[in-house]
């Protein structure tokens, strides 16, 4: 009797095991936590370089910004990087001089803009009604006869409205008119607090949004350039939104085209057992899991890769150990619609900063000449 108890006792303990380590994987889903500030070592006498702790973001070798004095604050770091012998730090340079202190924390970030000098100009800005809230938006008025035509750009996970400022540059001198939107669950939103995400599931109905302001301005043409996440939010958008049949052409950087393959990829690199990773995904694809977690709707999690309806042009690099490149390769084998730009190793959502001037090229020529096709189209 007593050896029966025990064992029934084991599998207790064992079943609540599982069950909260698969609420904690969900949970780290769609509650993700932002990486560990970066350490601020110390800073050379004359303010041009600084030496910080080591991780996958200072050692790479590509333009980083580092926000400091409580991440108020933005400076920007060039290209090149000295690893230190025992590998704890990172020596980088400065572009300018800025008043770092050694002892404090930053955090390094891959954008390097401010909403006032990705331009040169001031933005205006617009709050966009949505079923939601009202979010805000940074307006870039366009010049000239290009200015009908509207790039709305779509920020990522753990993201602001400047992390989508990168792809607001590579546009700079085209004459597109750039609105960079704010979405649900980014805290962006006045009096907003910390909601689970739903991996783009609601997040498109502000993109849906931002595209009606978008027509009632009298935008002749859209693209939709989304980062990460914010590529599931204009996929999603061209498959559920009222405005998405209005979208002519998508730019997605390093995409979550299947959020299951996403997961599993992730959890896999933090070595999770599989099958604990599949619970996870499973959980989240729950009615019970959408309760537990607070989400408003029950996620579609499936490995079924979308299928856009417009040209979609993919930049995306094998560096990326966030989003599986794999993945985007399948997603392009599987369309004629989608080219895919494969940019050196870099971390996740850093190819501009790993070749600023080739993405920047890369983006303009290719939305140009899409826009031209559709024109000659729509002529015929």
């Amino acid at each position: 009797m007593l050896a029966l108890i025990i064992i029934v006792i084991a599998v207790v303990v064992l079943a609540a095991a599982y069950a909260a380590a698969v609420v904690f994987l969900a949970r780290a889903v769609v509650f993700p936590q932002r990486a560990r500030p970066t350490k601020i070592v110390s800073v050379d006498d004359d303010g041009q370089s600084v030496v910080l702790s080591s991780n996958p973001l200072t050692r790479f070798d590509g333009i980083l910004g580092l926000l400091y004095d409580n991440e108020t604050k933005l400076t920007v770091l060039t290209p090149g990087t000295k690893v230190a012998g025992d590998g704890s730090t990172v020596t980088r340079q400065l572009a300018e001089r800025a008043p770092l202190e050694g002892g404090t924390e930053g955090r390094a970030s891959g954008n390097v803009f401010t909403a006032a000098n990705v331009t040169g100009t001031e933005p205006v800005d617009v709050a966009i009604d949505t079923d939601h809230a009202t979010q805000p938006a940074w307006l870039y008025a366009g010049v000239g006869t290009n200015s009908s035509t509207w790039v709305l750009h779509v920020h990522g996970m753990l993201a602001g409205r400047d992390s989508a400022l990168r792809s607001v540059r590579a546009l700079v001198g085209t004459g597109y008119t750039s609105l960079v939107i704010s979405y649900r669950g980014d805290r962006e939103a006045a009096g907003e607090g910390r909601a689970p995400s739903t991996l783009g599931q609601t997040e498109w109905r502000d993109l849906d949004a931002a595209i009606a302001y978008a027509r009632s301005q009298r935008a002749a043409r859209i693209v939709v350039v989304g980062w990460s996440l914010g590529a599931t939010v204009a996929l999603e958008e061209t498959v559920h939104g009222p405005q998405g049949a209005a979208i002519d052409a998508l730019v997605l950087v390093s995409p979550v085209v299947s959020w299951a393959r996403t997961i599993r990829y992730g959890m896999t690199r933090q070595r999770v057992p599989r099958w604990l990773a599949a619970s996870a995904i499973g959980l989240l694809s729950s009615r019970l899991g959408a309760r537990l977690l607070g989400l408003p709707v029950t996620l579609h999690l499936t490995d079924t890769l979308p299928e856009p309806s417009v040209p979609t042009l993919v930049i995306h690099s094998e560096g990326d150990l966030t989003t599986p490149f794999s993945a985007t390769v399948a997603f392009a084998s599987a369309s004629e619609r989608v080219a895919v730009v494969q940019f050196p190793p870099a971390p996740h959502a850093m190819e501009w900063n790993a070749n600023p001037d080739r993405f920047s090229a890369t983006v303009a020529d290719w939305i140009a000449a899409h826009l031209r096709q559709i024109g000659a189209l729509r002529e015929k």
